[in-house]
């Protein structure tokens, strides 16, 4: 169903800040104020625990999210015969709303929009659709646009002008199913710095969605890890906490199950001169590191995809890896792998939520496990 009409505010309700609320599918919770919003989105970690078994005693105060700080969007362009329609997918439904605002965006990438409705009604054919990936990077915005059209001369020129016109950082291009990006046009290095390292980003590779959100990730990450010599980052993707983990002096070892991340934890590491940074392509959900692999390190930590990392921690379970950090974006997910190592002995220091998805019912986390 659908509110048509509120005839009083209840507690608790907020005005929404976006004319777009109630259609686009990115913000499910822009009518709660900040106190009920923090309990609620607090509540649903609580809750993950509460089905587990686990206490919530470790659960820390919400880290709040800000608006305009989500630095990277995964926009749908659509051509009509009436023009373009450039957004989010609409609730439970696969109609693009055609953006109008967007205040969870940075600035700088919301004023984009605009520019790539009139790009997509050069480069795409009526009836086509285009996925546009923009990311602010430490070089600039980074845009990566993924449809089933080629590169022709014409594509290709119309693609550099934008670059040139918007000062963007760099446009490269994917075929859905012709494998990795094509780079179009880079006009500058597109890196993010991850701790003391400016590791050069490949397009659309994962990004924590703000820099905020990384910044208290990371600072959790370090406590945690503080005085620790050998370290174990799993699903380490570009270096996020590779990197930071390394400035502590630890020798790390990153290990994630695809390439090309890896090889980009190589070359920063490599241009950085950091030889105690070492890197290991592995799916660990299929060939999770075993308890005499993990004997090595003082400490491990992850952060797997939505699905969790049940593999490695029932490997961590039966080791002898006095500290763990989990990193998680799906308290149940969390909350079972969680019960695992509980289970093996350790304990819950400390779990630090996240708002990361600001106005979402997706919530970001960090736990700290000792033994």
């Amino acid at each position: 169903g659908r509110v048509v009409e509120i005839v009083q505010p209840g507690p608790g309700r907020a005005e929404p800040p976006c004319r777009h609320f109630g259609a686009c599918g990115g913000c499910a919770l822009q009518h709660l104020d900040v106190g009920f919003y923090a309990e609620w989105k607090t509540g649903l970690l609580r809750t993950a625990l509460a089905r587990r078994g686990l206490s919530d005693g470790a659960v820390e105060p919400l880290l709040p999210g800000r608006p305009g700080t989500r630095r990277r969007a995964d926009f749908t362009a659509l051509r009509r015969g009436e023009g373009v329609v450039i957004g989010f997918n609409a609730r439970m439904s696969h109609r693009v709303i055609d953006l109008a605002e967007c205040p969870i965006l940075l600035p700088e990438i919301a004023a984009l929009v605009p520019a790539l409705r009139t790009l997509c009604a050069d480069i795409l054919a009526v009836g086509d659709k285009a996925e546009l990936v923009v990311a602010a990077t430490e070089g600039g915005l980074d845009l990566l646009v993924v449809d089933a059209g080629g590169l022709g001369l014409k594509r290709r020129e119309a693609l550099v002008a934008f670059a040139e016109d918007r000062d963007l950082a760099r446009i490269s291009h994917r075929h859905p199913r012709q494998g990795g990006p094509e780079l179009v046009v880079e006009r500058r290095p597109v890196t993010m710095r991850f701790g003391e390292v400016a590791v050069p980003i490949p397009p659309g590779a994962f990004l924590q969605a703000t820099a905020d959100g990384e910044a208290a990730l990371t600072a959790v990450v370090t406590e945690a890890a503080r005085d620790v010599v050998t370290i174990a980052d799993l699903y380490c993707g570009c270096g996020t906490f590779t990197f930071p983990l390394a400035a502590t002096g630890a020798a790390v070892h990153a290990v994630d199950g695809l390439d090309w991340q890896i090889r980009t934890v190589e070359r920063a590491a490599r241009a950085a001169m950091l030889n105690r940074v070492t890197a290991e392509v592995r799916d660990l959900a299929k060939r999770a590191l075993q308890p005499a692999q993990l004997a090595a390190y003082d400490a491990v930590v992850f952060d797997p995809p939505r699905a969790g990392a049940q593999a490695q921690a029932e490997a961590l379970a039966q080791s002898n890896v006095p500290i763990v950090v989990a990193i998680s974006c799906n308290p149940a997910s969390f909350a079972r792998d969680a019960r695992l190592l509980v289970d093996g002995g350790f304990h819950i220091e400390r779990i630090q939520p996240v708002d990361q998805f600001l106005w979402s019912p997706h919530l970001e986390l960090a736990a700290v496990f000792r033994r």
